[in-house]
């Protein structure tokens, strides 16, 4: 850093004079402490995730590019030498040293030695004269690799173009490696010189310690495990002059770089490895002329963007990273026994960042994903609440269709519950009796699971290849899409997210960002197995969207009702579904045509009660309806005893979806005022459905009328109950919860 700021103050120095110079260095200065990252030995601050993303992406003085950087407490580094060893899962390793200044080699050499399972050596050096002076060095020490080599390559690209490009067959036959080099920083001084001794003697620098490492690196998915970065280069960890050349880079296996995604990586490119971790990068296929001709950069070359982005290339083979400390007094480190933290990964860092459009609409908030890189089958029903209070139809159904695929499913099978707008109590529906309750960022896995998801900033939902995503509302398919793209980041491929459609949504809103991103979710045909609550929505999606992967449900009486409902004399009563949060039930247009229909017919209406089901509401907004009465929402057992009784029923809905009061109203044997929308007429269904094309006040008092006349001739009768409910004609299968998992996964 220093040296590039060198390089830029002589050309201010050339352009601008002592005088500019010196007003650049105040300039250059103050940014620095403004932004924690002024290298003071007495000034060693990290800074705060809010200002590493403010300033992430920003440019310096200079032009360089600033990170957000990894906290200490996220994915802590391990403390070695470890209290007790497995042993390697390798059965051998490749050692892969470039040398640059052969005065090095014995240095390093003396450390191989400690290397527990048998080595190959593979060293790279840019003329044969090194050549010959390596092995006369080496020849001093005493080594016993499996087998040697040594090849001359062109001085490009650094320690790293050798790595990777002069010995790429190597990492076929040894299925873990030790990335090591010569290096010297001839571009610093002070501190920097002990750079080489730390990496080295933290990776090999005693036999405890290299067989530490090994062993970490031998656990289930690690891909490569690297020191800690030297507290003197904490402080300047930045993207530099390489995000550009890394972005690019990183697009080619499919990762969209984010300058908000966390810069972490093995400072100094030494560190252990499995071969398999980096085939991404190998795959590349890059050639000694895709570097620069060595011209003494200290930046923005692609062997620097490389470096900067190799955890990337090790999280998209399907592999975690640990590093290690042997810093005793280290504050960030853990022990090994005490890695019970959900691995976070960089590729989907950038999912941390909380928009103006989350901010502004808190469903939205994303939930990102910790991967586990083992863990069987497990479904995952993602949904706003499930407190009682909240559960009407589209909750109810979901949970269904949960329980009836759990039920369906095979002992190999998790079910996770994640919740996410409403905090999850201990009263929790009877269907999820046996669940755990957990919180999110610390789960447990088990078989039956509830996460609650509500607290989600900083916390992560551990995500795994085998996850299958169901969601319900539109925001909680925004959140499922977004887990599903995680795991095709992290694991490669993703199974198909079941969304449950209950309603065309973007409805809900006028034209604004929820409506396009209500819309969103049904735009993602091929990471789709669409479940459409009834034959009037499919009808009405196939005309707009397109869902190849789909099934339907069929209506069926909720069991409960039906059990509960008795064959008993009508009474003059009206039901009328009440809910003014949801404002496509159509609330005062209803109460504003009961009154009407009221104020014409005072006599009549006063031997009539009303009955207001579905939500409590300000009994002031009954106005005149003196014989009015607000349920709310009630018990299964006191509806079908209404049911059973009443004899007039309003149930609005300005949506292609039937909603189930209605339906359940017709099939109680109840003359049901409703509404047309679209394809959905639900006088289709049954005679006993009456659909307004119009609905206002007038239209809704107009039909009450002709209705109650009508009842009134049957009051003080037993009526009919369980009248039929007719199926819509649809070419679309019905679902079925048996055959559900050969849809989704891939």
């Amino acid at each position: 850093m220093v040296t590039n700021y060198a390089v830029k103050a002589f050309g201010v120095y050339q352009e601008k004079g002592a005088r500019g110079l010196f007003a650049h260095s105040l300039r250059y200065v103050a940014f620095r402490i403004e932004t924690f990252r002024f290298p003071l030995p007495w000034f060693k601050s990290t800074p705060s995730v809010a200002l590493q993303f403010r300033h992430a992406g920003s440019l310096n003085e200079i032009g360089a590019v600033l990170a957000r950087t990894i906290p200490d407490n996220v994915n802590p580094s391990i403390a070695i030498p470890l209290d007790s060893v497995d042993t390697s899962v390798f059965d051998r390793v490749a050692v892969i040293i470039h040398i640059f200044y052969p005065e090095i080699t014995a240095e390093i050499a003396k450390h191989l030695g400690n290397i527990p399972v048998p080595y190959g050596l593979f060293i790279t050096t840019d003329s044969e004269e090194k050549k010959a002076t390596i092995l006369d060095l080496l020849s001093r020490v005493d080594l016993s690799p499996v087998e040697i080599e040594i090849r001359i390559v062109p001085n490009r690209g650094r320690d790293v173009a050798p790595k990777y490009i002069a010995y790429r067959e190597v990492y076929d036959r040894y299925p873990a490696f030790l990335h090591l080099h010569s290096k010297q920083s001839l571009h610093a001084a002070g501190e920097y010189a002990s750079w080489r001794d730390y990496l080295v003697s933290s990776l090999i620098g005693s036999p405890e310690i290299a067989a530490s490492n090994l062993s970490l690196l031998s656990r289930v998915n690690v891909g490569v495990v690297y020191p800690e970065h030297a507290e003197f280069i904490k402080s300047v960890i930045n993207w530099g002059y390489d995000f550009p050349i890394a972005r690019t880079l990183l697009a080619r296996i499919g990762i969209n770089l984010d300058a908000y995604s966390t810069l972490e990586f093995p400072s100094g490119s030494m560190y252990w490895g499995r071969s398999a971790a980096i085939k991404q990068l190998l795959n590349l296929n890059l050639d000694y002329q895709d570097f620069p001709d060595e011209a003494g950069q200290v930046d923005g070359t692609l062997a620097h963007a490389i470096e900067r982005s190799l955890l990337y290339f090790v999280e998209k083979s399907g592999h975690t990273w640990i590093r290690v400390s042997t810093d005793k007094r280290a504050k960030s480190k853990i022990e090994p026994t005490n890695m019970t933290s959900l691995f976070e990964s960089l590729a989907t860092s950038s999912q941390e960042y909380i928009t103006l459009t989350q901010q502004t609409n808190y469903e939205t908030i994303r939930i990102t994903a910790a991967p586990k890189y083992e863990g069987r089958r497990r479904l995952n029903l993602m949904v706003p609440s499930i407190e009682s209070a909240h559960i009407f139809g589209g909750i109810d159904t979901a949970l269904k269709i949960f329980r009836q695929i759990a039920d369906a499913s095979k002992d190999e099978t998790d079910f996770r519950v994640v919740v996410s707008e409403t905090p999850v109590s201990e009263s929790i529906p009877h269907i999820l009796q046996g669940y755990e309750i957990q919180k999110i960022g610390s789960e447990t896995r088990k078989q039956h699971t509830i996460v609650d998801a509500t607290v989600r900033l900083k916390n992560h939902l551990e995500v795994t290849k085998n996850d299958v995503f169901m969601a319900t509302a539109w925001w909680t398919a925004l959140n499922a899409y977004r887990l599903q793209e995680a795991q095709k980041i992290l694991f490669g491929k993703a199974p198909k997210v079941i969304y449950l459609i209950q309603d065309f949504e973007p409805g809900f809103y006028g034209w604004s960002t929820k409506y396009a991103l209500a819309d969103s979710t049904y735009r993602r045909d091929d990471d789709t197995f669409a479940i459409f609550n009834s034959e009037e929505l499919e009808n009405f999606f196939a005309k707009q969207y397109s869902h190849s992967n789909k099934r339907i449900l069929r209506y069926e009486i909720n069991r409960k009702i039906d059990e509960a409902l008795r064959p008993v004399p009508r009474e003059k009563i009206i039901l009328f579904y009440s809910r003014p949060s949801a404002v496509r039930n159509c609330f005062e247009a209803g109460i504003d045509g009961l009154g009407l229909w009221s104020r014409r017919n005072p006599l009549k209406a006063a031997e009539w009660q009303i009955y207001c089901i579905g939500e409590p509401f300000d009994v002031r907004q009954l106005v005149d309806l003196d014989n009015a009465i607000i349920t709310g929402k009630m018990p299964l057992s006191v509806y079908a005893e209404l049911l059973s009784k009443a004899s007039v029923g309003l149930s609005l809905m300005i949506s292609p979806h039937p909603s189930y009061p209605p339906l359940e109203m017709a099939y109680a044997g109840i003359h049901t005022i409703t509404n047309l929308y679209d394809c959905k007429d639900l006088s289709k269904r049954s005679p006993l459905l009456e659909s307004l094309q119009v609905v206002t006040p007038e239209s809704i008092a107009i039909a009450l009328e002709h209705a109650v006349d009508k009842a009134e001739k049957n009051i003080g009768i037993v009526g009919s109950i369980r009248c039929p409910i007719a199926d819509i004609e649809s070419a679309t299968p019905e679902f079925s919860p048996a055959l559900i998992w050969e849809h989704v996964e891939n």
